[in-house]
């Protein structure tokens, strides 16, 4: 390694694949609800809607978050980060509320379940997805 590759390596800003990380909640999203279309129509949309309702605000929340990076903007970086986080949960709570208060029928155990296997690949997928250097 000479001195160079030195220098840029030490200025390399970590970068996490965000669309990468968001096709694969989405495809694993559409997957689950053509399986939940085997109960019925019904349980197929509802665990769309489900797998949206964790989706969307986790999209919205990484999207805030990883706007600035680098030392420099570490204050609007923890800034973000609450902001963010807050919006994320609102957005949840809305979303379900909507849900429940718009929707009529519903498949409350597609929509849960959906829902909660997307919180837990999220988790899941913060492991398997590394950030890549970025020059």
């Amino acid at each position: 390694m000479t001195a160079g590759d030195m220098t840029r390596s030490k200025k390399a800003i970590m970068h996490l694949p965000l669309l990468k990380w968001l096709v694969i909640e989405m495809a694993a999203l559409v997957t689950i609800s053509l399986l939940w279309l085997f109960e019925s129509r019904l349980a197929g949309y509802s665990a769309f809607i489900g797998g949206l309702i964790f989706v969307i605000p986790n999209a919205y929340f990484a999207h805030r978050m990883y706007r600035y990076q680098g030392a420099r903007h570490a204050r609007l970086m923890v800034g973000n980060m609450f902001r963010a986080e807050g919006i994320k949960l609102a957005l949840t709570a809305v979303g379900f509320a909507a849900v429940f208060i718009l929707m009529e029928p519903v498949h409350v155990p597609a929509l849960l379940f959906t829902f909660a296997v997307m919180v837990v690949l999220s988790g899941v997928l913060r492991f398997l997805i590394q950030p890549q250097r970025q020059l």
